[in-house]
């Protein structure tokens, strides 16, 4: 296994245990009742950590994707 194989192994695991950390919790909770929103700004951000995280990892990853698909492909050209 080489070091993208296991880079890309790697990231999947933590996506998946990430996204199951986010979407369980909403499941199991029933009924649900509406926050009190105390101020604007608290209602904006509270409880939205995990929301954050994950949309910043899915750039990270697709970033990450992009340099690695670009970076191999360099190397190999030969000058004339």
């Amino acid at each position: 296994m080489n070091a993208k194989n296991a880079c890309a192994l790697f990231m999947g695991v933590v996506f998946l245990l990430l996204f199951i950390v986010i979407v369980i919790p909403h499941f199991t909770s029933w009924p649900v009742t509406p926050p009190l929103v105390v101020a604007a700004g608290e209602a904006l951000w509270k409880g939205r950590t995990y929301e954050v995280i994950l949309q910043g990892f899915i750039m990270l990853a697709g970033v990450m994707s992009i340099l690695l698909l670009l970076g191999l492909n360099y190397s190999r050209r030969t000058q004339p």
